[in-house]
């Protein structure tokens, strides 16, 4: 999966004419890449032929080096080989600065502007970028970058018992010293992390954390966000373990028995910070002083989402969790609403169906709609009651999944449509059918859509939207119709004029100027 990062400074590719460095052969060429509806005319793009798969890729738009990962692929081209080859490229003067080999599972790769850090067995290593040699070595599991203050924060590794221990450390990027340590509990994984400001984060970690980067200090507000269950099996849960590295997956197992991600998301306003977490939902200001909780249900508190309407901060609990990366029912779906000021419970209904748990949701002034497999369900926000709800035929619809957003398109006769806006009056439900299906106000179905004919809206420039469909984008001005197609998928990236796309081996650059003009 390409990186929305990679293209960032990408204009200074242009030139590139073919070498080779060691083994490694780049080319150029031009290539027809779609029609100008205006002039009626072919669409050119100049395209870049790496010797291998991409695999990943990353840029730092302050000193303008891409890094390139390649993978090769088995002689039918189905799948991944574990070997390939990481590329340092420098924009500004157009060259390899170096290439070397990697193998995949045993190692990975992350750019954060100009440091490149490794990843191997336990250990992360800082890469010089002037020649792809290590330059320091640490027995940690690094979590978070801040590229600019050049510090990393991981836990440390017990080489003699071996596992990851609690000792959160502050890494000086430069040369891999450690500049401070501090005990943070990781039992139940890392959620999240948010910004209070440019030095001080915040880690949702077996509770909430507030971390000075500079020197690890900071206040502790600790919670169970997890549970042990030392009934399951390895057999049954190995394949779901892995480890998330600075990229926004903050897992380091603890173990094969772990349930993990019994909690909300973290909510904040101007002042304060609230979290509900598997024995209460809590409201904190920024220094981490405890406002109001709440306790929760005993065993009924599973993930959720919490949300702010009014006085009231709202909470949906979805009745499922995680084990590794395998959803798994935990819990049991419930909705409540809370005194924003108070945390005084204003009501809490359960949703009486442990095994079918809350897979989208819908908020429509003082309801809110749930979307289970086999039926979507209306509730009062004002009371919690159940006011309706509707069951659907999924063998023939499909399992029911979420609503919709903004981000659909659909093509009419004369120009395209954004669903959700085009009749306020309907909601647009996905199915694992692919269908979407057209709900009126009393959760009927007035109308089906097949997937096949929507369009993703992906981005916009002042005058032009890009819409996304198979593999190809659709370009609509502000009148909704259609100026050009391309042949590049929604991962494209647009910096200034010109448009970048990864696939497969090549790297394509289009310059949209010319269907860009009034």
């Amino acid at each position: 999966m390409i990186k929305r990062l990679f293209a960032i400074g990408f204009f200074s590719f242009i030139g590139l004419t073919m070498y080779a460095q060691s083994d490694l052969l780049i080319s150029n060429n031009d290539k027809i890449i779609g029609k100008n509806d205006k002039t009626n005319s072919d669409i050119h793009a100049m395209e870049y032929v790496f010797p291998e798969r991409i695999y990943d890729s990353y840029i730092d738009t302050l000193s303008n080096l891409l890094t390139i990962q390649l993978r090769k692929v088995s002689n039918n081209g189905k799948w991944l080989k574990n070997s390939g080859n990481v590329v340092l490229y420098d924009l500004s003067n157009k060259k390899v600065k170096w290439s070397k080999k990697i193998k995949y599972r045993l190692s990975s790769i992350e750019q954060f502007n100009n440091v490149i850090i490794q990843r191997k067995g336990n250990a992360s290593y800082c890469l010089n970028n002037e020649n792809g040699k290590d330059l320091w070595k640490v027995q940690d599991a690094i979590y978070y970058v801040n590229s600019f203050e050049k510090i990393g924060i991981g836990y440390k590794y017990n080489i003699y018992n071996g596992s990851y221990t609690n000792n959160l450390e502050g890494i000086d990027l430069t040369n891999g010293k450690t500049i401070w340590h501090r005990e943070i509990n990781r039992e139940y994984s890392w959620n999240d992390i948010l910004h209070l400001n440019d030095s001080v984060i915040v880690a949702a970690a077996a509770g909430l954390h507030s971390i000075n980067i500079k020197n690890g200090t900071g206040w502790d507000y600790n919670t169970i966000t997890g549970k042990k269950d030392y009934d399951a099996t390895i057999a049954a849960n190995a394949a779901g373990v892995a480890v998330g590295l600075l990229t926004g997956a903050f897992i380091i197992s603890t173990g094969h028995d772990l349930i993990r991600d019994i909690v909300s998301n973290v909510l904040i306003d101007s002042s304060d910070i609230y979290f509900a977490s598997k024995e209460k939902i809590a409201r904190l200001d920024y220094n981490g002083n405890i406002k109001w909780t709440h306790t929760l249900p005993k065993d009924l508190v599973s993930k959720s989402v919490i949300l702010f309407k009014d006085s009231l901060i709202y909470m949906i609990n979805k009745g499922y969790a995680y084990m590794g990366y395998r959803q798994l029912d935990f819990g049991m779906p419930f909705i409540a609403a809370f005194n924003k000021n108070t945390g005084e419970q204003v009501f809490l209904t359960i949703v009486k169906d442990k095994k079918n748990p809350v897979n989208g949701i819908k908020i429509n002034n003082d309801t809110a709609i749930l979307v289970f497999d086999d039926r979507i369900s209306k509730y009062s926000m004002i009371n919690g009651s159940a006011i309706y709800e509707k069951t659907f035929n999924t063998d023939v619809l499909g399992e029911l999944m979420y609503f919709i957003n903004e981000q659909i398109y659909i093509k009419t006769d004369s120009a395209f449509k954004c669903l959700v806006t085009s009749d306020p009056t309907k909601k647009y439900l996905c199915t694992k059918g692919k269908k979407i299906l057209v709900i009126d106000n009393d959760l009927n179905i007035s109308d089906q859509i097949d997937f096949c004919d929507l369009y993703i809206y992906y981005f916009k420039t002042k005058n032009y939207k890009f819409l996304s469909k198979d593999d190809e984008t659709t370009v609509i001005d502000n009148e909704n119709k259609k100026v050009a197609d391309l042949k590049i998928s929604r991962e494209a990236t647009l910096i200034g004029s010109k448009l970048y796309d990864m696939q497969e081996k090549s790297l394509i650059e289009v310059d949209i100027n010319e269907f860009m003009k009034n």
